[in-house]
């Protein structure tokens, strides 16, 4: 996503096995691979978008019985063992090497610890609507970092995309009366870390298994929120297991923790922060459809209106082809 690095290997690649790189089919391999890493990347970051969206409707039943970090702790940990025993069936490296694990501490701390519950904390005090608003911004905060160390060029289109976006994210989620500061500044918080997890795990997933480094992360993320379960337990109780608030955990932990983040990272890692940011904006929308076929939610013409203004961003702010010096692998020239 963000390193020079893919630059210098795609020339690395080109230099190996082909004597003269002024050959046609050389320059058409190059500019190729580009495009399917691009459309590979949009495809994985709308898929974990999409798993997102429908997080919502699962968390707010789920956090009716199990208080907030608790439900973290757990989700961390079944999401950790199942992305395991996904690379034990594959055959697949599970060990990471010594230089990388410096950022995949901050990825759990950032990310899967600070972000997720105070994703969770403000999604039950301030409601669902506003959490699938506040946490939709994230990219912004990305793109803004991106722009300010210099490790993407953002250009005005592109900021104009992300704004007609979140536009369209304030018009899927009006209609709220759960107005609760504490809440909204944790979902200030989960925003901003998500933002800043964006930037930290494409770095790390460029050139090394997503599936791996989003396994590691999620053990940093389950010690990092079991030290604060007893504390929870202390003055919150955990309900009565059903049976459907048992397969909500398993979605919570497998499907939207192991499934979309190592989606997320890897979508993130061949798109870059920007386009993958787009596709965040996904989120709300999905939720709201499967708040309208599963909670009865009524959806309006806000809803049709913000998803007018969803795919209008969404084209926007895709990168052109023949953008040189993307840092985050965006460009066709330089390679992903």
């Amino acid at each position: 996503m963000i390193l020079h690095i893919l630059k210098v290997n795609c020339l690395v690649a080109v230099s190996k096995h082909e004597p003269s790189v002024k050959l046609e089919p050389v320059k058409s391999t190059v500019n190729q691979q580009p495009s399917t890493d691009l459309t590979r990347g949009i495809g994985a970051a709308l898929l974990a978008s999409s798993i997102w969206g429908g997080m919502y409707v699962i968390s707010r039943i789920v956090l009716g019985v199990i208080p907030p970090i608790t439900l973290v702790c757990i989700r961390m940990l079944v999401s950790a063992l199942a992305m395991f025993i996904f690379l034990k069936f594959r055959n697949l490296k599970w060990r990471l090497p010594r230089e990388i694990w410096t950022r995949v501490l901050l990825m759990g701390i950032v990310g899967y610890t600070i972000s997720i519950s105070a994703q969770f904390i403000g999604t039950k005090l301030a409601g669902a609507a506003l959490g699938s608003l506040i946490t939709t911004a994230s990219p912004l905060v990305t793109v803004a970092l991106s722009a300010f160390l210099k490790l993407e060029r953002v250009k005005p289109k592109a900021w104009f995309g992300l704004g007609l976006g979140l536009l369209g994210v304030i018009l899927t989620s009006t209609g709220s009366s759960d107005i609760n500061p504490l809440g909204i500044l944790a979902l200030v918080v989960a925003a901003v870390t998500w933002g800043v997890l964006g930037l930290i795990g494409g770095q790390v997933v460029t050139k090394h298994d997503p599936m791996a480094v989003t396994a590691w992360a999620s053990v940093i993320g389950f010690f990092g929120t079991l030290i604060i379960v007893p504390f929870e337990l202390s003055s919150n109780s955990i309900g009565t297991i059903t049976p459907g608030i048992f397969l909500g955990i398993l979605y919570l932990g497998v499907v939207s923790t192991a499934i979309a983040f190592a989606a997320w990272v890897y979508g993130v890692s061949r798109a870059g922060s920007v386009l993958s940011g787009i596709a965040f904006f996904a989120q709300p929308v999905v939720g709201s459809i499967l708040g309208f076929f599963l909670l009865h939610e009524q959806l309006g013409w806000n809803f049709v209106a913000a998803a007018v203004l969803l795919f209008v961003g969404a084209i926007l702010a895709r990168p052109e082809a023949r953008e040189s010096k993307g840092n985050l692998g965006l460009s066709a020239r330089d390679g992903n």
